[in-house]
């Protein structure tokens, strides 16, 4: 599907590198920043989606999987749910700037900087830069992407189809991917560092009833082995600490999720697992994070979308003399 006849789409390398002077800059086009450069609109702001990947819809692009739980919309998979959201976006004609990488934050100047040298000057600020996978920083877990680290249980299930799985976590998308893969792979591996999964109770007793799911508490994975392709990982017992390898055709990882907040380094406004903090300055706040790097609870379409637009309407609020936040 193509969004052309209002939503203002641009290449950032081929931008003038004037300044601009708006009301809003948006960092992001996932659900989050996409609400919110509507409500903007919708309120009579001027304002700019800067993504950095070359087309939108962060995490949604990630679900391969039916979504039933948003309201009001039923989507076969992420990519159509954001088709939904850009269906919006276009009749507000949106304007949006992808590969746009930025890379920096003046908060004295409220300036917007990206790698490719665009400067915008901007009233308020809405930080929508999502959520990255956590990842276990071990060896061969860079070597093998594509190569038998899977992306998604969704996507990639037939790939497995007869074959053994390491699945590595133990919340509900490990065990949801456990479950997925169960049903073509010939043996599943799930392997949690700590002795019982933080999952919901449905998932954890489907897989405990599971045949094919063999779950490995307190067990560690400290590298991932092969030639051409995965062949095996090491794990290590954190109990007894004994090491040993285990063959294994493909491997997933579900170890939560890490937030893009490296923006506001160095501000005195994240917590200790990363998250935004309000943005403690003299003047009204201007900085407003919203969607998953600002959810570390609650991560879903509905509470990001919801986050999008109570940023665009406080900061109408804020520009407007309203009230100071």
């Amino acid at each position: 599907m193509t969004f052309s006849s209002r939503l203002l789409c641009y290449d950032s390398r081929k931008m003038s590198r004037e300044t601009r002077n708006l009301d809003v800059v948006i960092i992001g086009a996932g659900p989050a920043g996409l609400a919110a450069a509507i409500w903007c609109r919708e309120l009579g702001l001027d304002g700019i989606v800067l993504e950095k990947e070359k087309e939108a819809g962060g995490q949604l692009l990630s679900i391969y999987n039916p979504i039933a739980n948003y309201p009001g919309i039923f989507a076969a998979n992420g990519r159509e749910m954001r088709d939904r959201f850009l269906e919006t976006a276009d009749r507000y004609g949106i304007e949006t700037i992808f590969s746009a990488n930025v890379s920096r934050i003046n908060f004295a100047g409220k300036e917007v900087f990206t790698a490719d040298g665009l400067r915008f000057a901007a009233k308020a600020i809405v930080l929508a830069t999502g959520v990255s996978r956590r990842r276990l920083n071990i060896p061969g877990e860079a070597e093998f992407i594509g190569r038998g680290i899977l992306e998604s249980g969704s996507r990639d299930k037939q790939l497995v189809n007869g074959k053994v799985v390491a699945i590595v976590g133990g919340g509900d998308a490990a065990l949801e991917n456990a479950l997925i893969l169960s049903e073509f792979a010939a043996k599943i591996y799930l392997i949690h560092r700590r002795d019982n999964f933080n999952s919901r109770a449905e998932f954890v007793n489907k897989v405990l009833k599971n045949p094919k799911i063999e779950c490995l508490y307190s067990t560690a994975v400290t590298q991932i082995v092969g030639k051409a392709a995965v062949e095996s990982i090491e794990v290590t017992d954190l109990l007894g600490r004994r090491k040993h390898a285990i063959p294994t055709d493909f491997v997933l990882l579900r170890i939560g999720v890490v937030p893009n907040s490296s923006l506001l380094l160095g501000t005195d406004s994240l917590n200790e697992a990363g998250f935004p903090l309000r943005i403690q300055t003299d003047e009204p706040q201007f900085v407003f994070p919203a969607g998953d790097v600002a959810n570390p609870v609650g991560m879903t379409i509905s509470t990001a979308a919801g986050n999008g637009a109570s940023a665009g309407k406080a900061i109408h609020d804020l520009l407007k003399g309203k009230k100071r936040l």
